[in-house]
């Protein structure tokens, strides 16, 4: 899909899953299992473009990722170093595909549990959801610009401009080729929708999720979530705080869905003692 200029989206993904999950006998469960995340995932995504029409200002945070880095923003000195404006480069190509497998890994990783635990799937789709709602009451309340929105070429000093390098990369490659489905390029886009992000904050919890039942596959996902960070900081998407922040949300969403399971299973009556 990335070859042929296909944007990578989530029924892509779960529609390969479901033949998959038919093939191992596990149609119906992967049906009663899957439908709702999906019905309350593609509800946020398009919960998103809700938030661009409440009017609320963008907040711009490069003043405290100049503070935080000693002056210098990590997207300006990583695009000045690398990025080259008239070549695609393979730093470009592997920045791209970490940013655009932002839905499917999520997906991908939770079939992963979902083949060896429906309970453990349940448990990390709940954070997964609990915090991407999280996220949008913040995008909703308190937006934040991107860098590339910060600091466009023509109203910065070309020293400071910061390029959207997703969508130079994208133009370089397929133009006006490049395939969105119907279903996504009806969704309203939501530029302001920086901080929190949740480019970084999914593959971080799925290695939160893993790292008891699926140690490898953890620290796999711990790499993952590096590069995630170092793409979405270079192309100029977020800034390190935004990244940083996330983790925070991964780590509420977690507590909060495994406190209230503890809980409930508290609540829960004792089967009396046999006698002796």
């Amino acid at each position: 899909m990335l070859w042929r200029g296909i944007s990578i989206e989530p029924e892509w993904v779960v529609l390969a899953l479901l033949v998959i999950a038919i093939a191992m006998g596990r149609g119906r469960s992967f049906i009663a299992d899957w439908g709702p995340f999906l019905l309350l995932f593609f509800a946020y995504e398009a919960m998103r473009g809700f938030a661009a029409k409440t009017g609320f200002a963008p907040h711009d945070l490069s003043g405290l990722e100049l503070t935080l880095f000693a002056g210098q923003l990590p997207t300006l000195v990583l695009q000045h170093a690398i990025y080259q404006v008239d070549s695609v480069n393979p730093q470009d190509v592997v920045a791209m595909f970490f940013y655009l497998m932002h839905f499917p890994l999520p997906i991908l990783v939770g079939f992963y549990f979902w083949i060896g635990s429906r309970e453990h799937y349940r448990r990390f789709i709940a954070s997964l959801l609990l915090m991407a709602f999280i996220a949008f009451l913040t995008y909703l309340f308190w937006p934040s610009a991107p860098p590339w929105y910060q600091f466009p070429e023509g109203q910065v000093p070309t020293s400071q401009v910061v390029h959207k390098i997703l969508n130079e990369t994208v133009d370089k490659f397929w133009g006006a080729s490049y395939f969105v489905s119907p279903i996504y390029s009806h969704l309203t886009p939501y530029p302001f929708a920086a901080f929190s992000s949740l480019h970084a904050a999914f593959p971080a919890l799925a290695a939160v999720y893993g790292w008891h039942r699926y140690r490898v596959v953890s620290l796999v996902l711990i790499l993952w979530s590096a590069a995630v960070m170092f793409s979405i900081v270079y192309l100029g998407e977020h800034y390190v705080i935004d990244a940083l922040a996330s983790y925070v949300y991964v780590a509420a969403a977690t507590l909060m869905v495994e406190g209230f399971l503890r809980w409930r299973r508290s609540r829960r009556p004792t089967s009396a003692r046999p006698s002796a």
